[in-house]
């Protein structure tokens, strides 16, 4: 009976050493891929054009949202680095390159929109948990609370948001049954939405943003899959209230960021089958150019313009669920 509790012994050992190796080796997948562990910035400077690295996020995520207000960085929402969706809110002031809490959102969301308008920071639509289902609900900042105002027409989320004349315009994205058209238009003065002229092509995590007067819907995936990324621009017109097809990209993306600075419109980052995507393409106007790179390329970021600098926040360094607190910095100098 002896050597039967002694075997029983071992065998109790090994299991303890292979739970312990397995654990290990989980944790270690954990911190390479979800976390990023072993990435190293890979900068590419180019004429006009210069990096920076300012104070990380406290709080690694993906999927965020941001928009500045009283020149200071919003950032908001997301997923964090266990998959859950969170209300959490950082704010970044470029002045003296820190971070702190504002009041969480009321609701936590990922792929959320976010944008300023008539001194007022708002959180569209959405989408909530690992079911991604959409949401309608809109939330406005007023630098002290939040409130909820005029929901969007439909739930949406991983669409495209920018502010064009001083309203704010939404467009495509995931709603109820999967991608749309949709383009709506909000006027904070009167806290009511508006149908518009729709998107051409139905599409999901696309950028938007304004450019002389228009609204540019950028990039995007078909279907969620991200095997299937558009090189597509439409750009919109809100005096005829039309769409019209712009010059492609130069790489198509989705989970991509965009921003207006110095007159140029910048895209950055995004994720495709095996990789996020590092080409930073830059529009003057009239044609696409890919200048420079981004040096952690990552999916799920966000970006925010102050001054002539364009702060590239968060987002997941590989593709799907992976997550960071990067805060990397393009400063366009001329």
């Amino acid at each position: 009976m002896r050597w039967l509790r002694l075997l029983g012994l071992r065998w109790l050992r090994l299991l303890g050493l292979l739970v312990a190796a397995g654990a290990l080796a989980l944790a270690a997948l954990y911190l390479w891929y979800v976390r990023g562990l072993g990435i190293r910035p890979q900068v590419v400077e180019a004429p006009g054009l210069r990096w920076t690295a300012r104070a990380p996020l406290p709080e690694a995520r993906t999927e965020v949202t941001a928009a500045v207000l009283g020149g200071r960085i919003y950032v908001i929402g997301g997923f964090d680095g266990f998959a859950r969706t969170t209300a959490t809110v950082q704010v970044y002031d470029p002045a003296t390159d820190r971070w702190h809490l504002g009041p969480p959102l009321p609701h936590p969301v990922h792929h959320a929109m976010a944008a300023a308008a008539f001194g007022r920071l708002f959180v569209v639509g959405g989408l909530s948990g690992v079911r991604f289902a959409p949401t309608a609900r809109v939330f406005a900042f007023d630098g002290r609370r939040w409130t909820e105002v005029a929901p969007l027409p439909e739930p949406l989320g991983a669409a495209g948001i920018a502010v064009v004349g001083g309203r704010i315009h939404v467009v495509g994205g995931v709603g109820r049954a999967g991608d749309v058209t949709a383009h709506y238009r909000y006027d904070p003065a009167d806290n009511a939405w508006t149908r518009l002229a729709p998107l051409p092509v139905a599409r999901d995590h696309l950028a938007a943003a304004a450019l002389a007067g228009r609204l540019y819907a950028i990039g995007g995936r078909l279907g969620g899959d991200y095997g299937r990324n558009l090189s597509r621009v439409d750009i919109y017109d809100p005096r005829t209230d039309r769409w019209e097809e712009g010059p492609a990209l130069g790489t198509a993306r989705s989970g991509h960021a965009a921003a207006v600075v110095g007159g140029r419109l910048v895209v950055l980052g995004g994720e495709e089958p095996g990789r996020t995507i590092a080409p930073v393409e830059l529009f003057d106007g009239r044609r696409w150019s890919a200048p420079t790179r981004l040096p952690t390329p990552r999916h799920g970021l966000a970006a925010a313009a102050v001054g002539r600098a364009v702060s590239v926040l968060a987002g997941g360094p590989r593709p799907a669920l992976s997550v960071s607190g990067l805060h990397e910095v393009l400063v366009l100098e001329e």
